[in-house]
C-alpha cells in the first residue's frame, strides 16, 4: 500500500488561461514544476448548526455554509522557473518591454506592484503594440492552477491568488513564502491526473544562494546612485509584500469564493541584520527619520557562454526604518537589527530602473524569453 511521503511528492504552477474564467482550473505540464521546501495549504468547512428550540438539548444536522482554502508554501529561491508566481505576487510586467533583450539567449524580466490584482485587461499604456501577439479577449491573469502530488491523489487548487509574499535569507539559504488563496481544493480532477509530465526547466534549479547577494543601502537621491561603497555585510533579511485581498463569499460564488479584490493598501515591509555594532550610521537615520534606498542584488552562474549571468534584483526606492536595536543579550558581540516599511518614492532613484516608481520592482535576468503575465 502506498503511503504519502514528503521525498515523493512535488508540486507545479500554471498561470491559468488570459481568456478564461476564475475558477477554471488548467492542466500543469513541463516545465512547471517547482522548488517546493514545505506546504500548508488546508480547507476549511463553515457550517451552520440547528439552533432551533425544539424539546432536545443537542444539536441537529448541520447545513454547509462554505468551503475555503488557504495556506502559505514555501519554496527554494531560484534563479529561473519561479516567474510566474512572482508576477501573480507583484501584479504586472510590461506586456512588450519586458523581457528585455540584453544578448542573444539573455533576457530580463521586470515586475512590478500592480494596484489591483483581480482578472481585468490590458490597458493601452500597459505596453500593448501592433504585432505584439495580443487578441481582443486577452486578460491580465494573477492567479494559476497550483498542484501538489501526495503520492495518494494529487491535489489540484484552481485559481490560486498570491495574498502574500516573503523573500528571506541567511546562511542556510534563501526562500520564498507565498501565501496563498485557492478557489477550491480538488483531489479527484479530470484535469490534473497525473504528475509525469511536470519537469524541471533544464533540469537544473540554479539555486539563489545567501553568498550570492549583496546589499546596498544609502540615502535617497535622484542624482546620485548607490556603488559597492555603499555595500553592507549582512547575516539575515527579509523583504515581505502583503497585498490585503479580501476573502468573501457572494449570491454567484456559492460555497466557494468569489475572485479576491484589493480591499486596503498593499505593504511592503522588510528586515536585516547586521551581525557586527561598529557605528551608528543607521542608528542616526533611524532617529532622523531620513529616506534611504537599496538594493539586493543576488548573482549567479552564466548564462551559456554569453559572459552575461543570471542575476535576481530585489529594488527598494524609498525605505523609512521603523526600529534599529542594538540590544545586548549576553557576552558575545554586539548585532544590530532592523525593521523597515517601503515608501513610494518622490522620484525614480538615480541608477534603478526605469519602473522604480512605487515600493518595490524585482527583476530576473535568465534565459527565458516569455513574459510570464502573457
Amino acid at each position: 500500500m502506498s503511503i504519502g511521503a514528503g521525498f515523493s511528492s512535488k508540486m507545479a504552477w500554471k498561470k491559468e488561461n488570459k481568456q478564461g474564467a476564475y475558477g477554471t482550473p488548467i492542466e500543469c505540464g513541463a516545465n512547471d514544476q517547482y522548488p517546493m521546501i514545505t506546504e500548508g495549504l488546508s480547507r476549511d468547512i463553515e457550517k451552520e448548526f440547528d439552533n432551533v428550540i425544539r424539546y432536545k438539548a443537542g444539536y441537529g444536522q448541520s447545513d454547509v455554509l462554505g468551503k475555503l482554502v488557504s495556506g502559505p508554501i514555501t519554496v527554494e529561491a531560484v534563479y529561473r522557473g519561479i516567474e510566474s508566481m512572482i508576477v501573480s505576487a507583484m501584479g504586472f510586467s510590461n506586456y512588450t518591454a519586458s523581457p528585455e533583450t540584453v544578448a542573444a539567449g539573455v533576457y530580463k524580466h521586470t515586475f512590478e506592484l500592480a494596484d489591483n490584482l483581480h482578472t481585468q485587461s490590458w490597458a493601452a499604456g500597459d505596453g500593448i503594440l501592433a504585432g505584439s501577439g495580443y487578441l481582443a479577449g486577452d486578460n491580465k491573469v494573477r492567479r494559476g492552477t497550483l498542484c501538489i502530488d501526495k503520492t495518494i491523489s494529487i491535489w489540484e487548487m484552481a485559481s490560486t491568488m498570491i495574498n502574500g509574499m516573503t523573500i528571506h535569507g541567511d546562511s542556510k539559504g534563501v526562500r520564498i513564502d507565498f501565501d496563498l488563496l485557492p478557489y477550491n481544493l480538488d483531489r479527484s480532477s479530470a484535469v490534473n491526473t497525473s504528475s509525469a509530465a511536470w519537469s524541471i526547466i533544464n533540469d537544473d534549479w540554479l539555486s539563489i544562494l545567501f553568498q550570492d547577494m549583496v546589499l546596498w543601502i544609502d540615502d535617497y537621491s535622484d542624482s546620485s546612485p548607490l556603488t559597492s561603497d555603499d555595500a553592507l555585510g549582512i547575516s539575515e533579511f527579509e523583504v515581505k509584500l502583503e497585498n490585503n485581498l479580501k476573502v468573501e463569499k457572494d449570491s454567484l460564488s456559492g460555497l466557494y469564493i468569489a475572485e479576491p479584490r484589493r480591499e486596503a493598501k498593499r505593504l511592503v515591509t522588510g528586515s536585516f541584520t547586521i551581525p557586527r555594532y561598529e557605528n551608528n550610521t543607521l542608528l542616526d537615520d533611524y532617529d532622523a527619520q531620513n529616506a534611504l534606498m537599496a538594493m539586493l542584488k543576488f548573482t549567479g552562474s552564466q548564462i551559456g557562454a554569453t559572459g552575461h549571468y543570471h542575476t535576481f534584483w530585489i529594488w527598494l526606492p524609498t525605505l523609512k526604518f521603523d526600529k534599529v536595536d542594538a540590544a545586548i543579550g549576553g557576552a558575545g558581540i554586539i548585532p544590530v537589527e532592523h525593521t523597515f516599511t517601503a515608501e513610494i518614492p518622490a522620484a525614480c532613484p538615480a541608477g534603478f530602473p526605469a519602473q522604480a516608481t512605487r515600493e518595490m520592482v524585482i527583476q530576473m535576468q535568465n534565459a527565458l524569453s516569455t513574459n510570464p503575465l502573457i
